[in-house]
């Protein structure tokens, strides 16, 4: 098997959670290799169209480069009020796919596209690098530190470490999705008939001083709700195939752009044939809500079907498990730990699994991630981030969200720099290390109770 090269760390995943990692890695002074089975960099941000944050964005690689996208025109860093807290960054995917380009080029990150993980190396209980396959064949990778930013845990289970799975009592994971999105949407009609129907809205955004203009909307309008339209629809006979009460819709940066939550897929997302099903599911889903749409909301008269995101929205699979797993009583209580490395006030973002509903409850001034969270039981040499993080299927509610997976994603990445600069594992590293990189870049870790989620405000 031929040998790709010896790096400092190895990331696998180039979503949200891989870039930020990988950046902040080589930012650090590491030689990196960020690892992606498919072609598209930016995962669920990119193509799946997640351009949303649920939550603050913390200071490093993920805030850079919404403040990147802004300087092309293609983000508002501000921050945003909502019913459950505050958030910030609503950005553009295309743009932001440039901005992470350049700042993977810039940090020197090598980055190997079209390239599965098939194995960890390891020797006994220590990761030494990973397997992969490409179109030339089998590859190895080898580097002290592997950070495993797969969403789906998938290093961390070739290597044999434990993971949880499910909700106490039935299993069900949350739900798969994709968004979709159209054109030529009458914005300050469809803003008319939501506001006509304040009892059917869970939440609304309309800009200040926004008129006729579908310009005014532009990375603004957001609108949650249309739960009784749907079911007086579906009273009337129309066919709602959906598994889902409700709908989301979130204009873009074209004027009349629309991108639209409304799909749902229920099932285990690691098994293929589940997952197949579900990316065929969704559109047929996205030409139904479409339909919905065109009827009987005002503004959609002229609406025109562009895509669905080319990325399959899989919200929840492996959690691995951890040093420590932070608990949904810990999410809630707005805990803090002396090893915290970041605050997160993403809220318990809830897609009911195995049913219709959903909900948003906010976490007040956000809880701290332990250090321990990113270290697998069992082995030395990986650190896992993002959606896999060593949480329980409540906290994972909040942690899964992209602010969150960035905080974990920026400490993984310093962490792996340290590592190989010490020559010490992950485990074996201070967590204080790691908190003073944080610090100097202006994270609130979490650690103090005086802690308060943070953001750049842009004007």
């Amino acid at each position: 098997m031929e040998h790709l090269g010896t790096y400092d760390t190895i990331v696998v995943g180039a979503g949200v959670t891989g870039i930020v990692a990988s950046v902040a890695a080589a930012r650090a002074g590491a030689r990196v290799l960020l690892v992606e089975s498919s072609g598209i960099l930016g995962g669920l941000i990119t193509g799946g169209r997640l351009t949303k944050p649920t939550g603050i964005v913390q200071p490093g690689v993920y805030l850079d480069l919404i403040e990147r996208a802004a300087s092309y025109g293609g983000a508002d860093p501000n921050v945003q009020a909502s019913h459950w807290g505050t958030y910030s960054g609503v950005f553009d995917t295309e743009v932001m796919q440039r901005v992470i380009i350049e700042t993977l080029e810039e940090a020197g990150v090598e980055v190997m596209l079209f390239a599965h993980v098939t194995g960890a190396l390891q020797e006994g209980h220590v990761i030494r690098g990973v397997e992969l396959h490409t179109k030339a064949g089998p590859y190895l990778a080898t580097a002290p530190t592997v950070i495993d930013a797969s969403g789906d845990g998938d290093v961390a289970a070739l290597a044999g470490v434990n993971f949880m799975y499910g909700r106490p009592g039935d299993g069900h994971v949350q739900p798969m999705t994709s968004y979709f999105r159209i054109l030529n949407v009458q914005f300050s009609e469809l803003a008319q008939d939501c506001l006509g129907h304040p009892d059917d809205i869970r939440e609304l955004v309309i800009p200040d001083g926004a008129g006729r203009d579908n310009g005014d909307y532009v990375l603004k309008f957001y609108m949650a709700g249309f739960e009784q339209r749907i079911a007086d629809a579906r009273r009337d006979g129309f066919e709602w195939i959906i598994p889902k009460s409700h709908l989301h819709m979130k204009a873009g940066l074209l004027p009349g752009e629309l991108n639209v939550n409304a799909t749902r897929v229920q099932g285990n997302a690691l098994e293929p044939r589940t997952r197949t099903r579900a990316a065929i599911e969704v559109r047929k889903q996205a030409y139904c809500a479409f339909d919905f749409l065109k009827r009987y909301v005002r503004g959609m008269e002229s609406a025109i079907f562009l895509d669905v995101a080319p990325v399959l929205g899989v919200r929840e699979t492996r959690r691995i498990e951890g040093d420590y797993v932070l608990t949904e009583d810990d999410v809630r209580k707005q805990a803090r730990f002396p090893d915290a490395i970041g605050l997160s006030n993403a809220p318990l973002d809830i897609h009911e699994p195995g049913g219709e509903g959903g909900a948003m409850i906010g976490v007040g001034s956000g809880y701290g991630i332990p250090y321990r969270c990113l270290l697998p039981r069992g082995v030395e040499g990986l650190l896992i981030a993002g959606r896999c993080l060593s949480v329980d299927a409540g906290a994972f509610a909040s942690t899964r969200n992209t602010p969150a997976c960035a905080i974990t994603a920026q400490a993984a990445g310093v962490a792996a720099a340290e590592c190989a600069r010490r020559n010490v594992t992950p485990r074996e590293l201070p967590a204080q290390v790691v908190q003073e990189a944080l610090t100097a870049i202006g994270v609130s870790l979490g650690n103090h109770a005086s802690d308060r989620a943070v953001a750049t405000v842009t004007s």
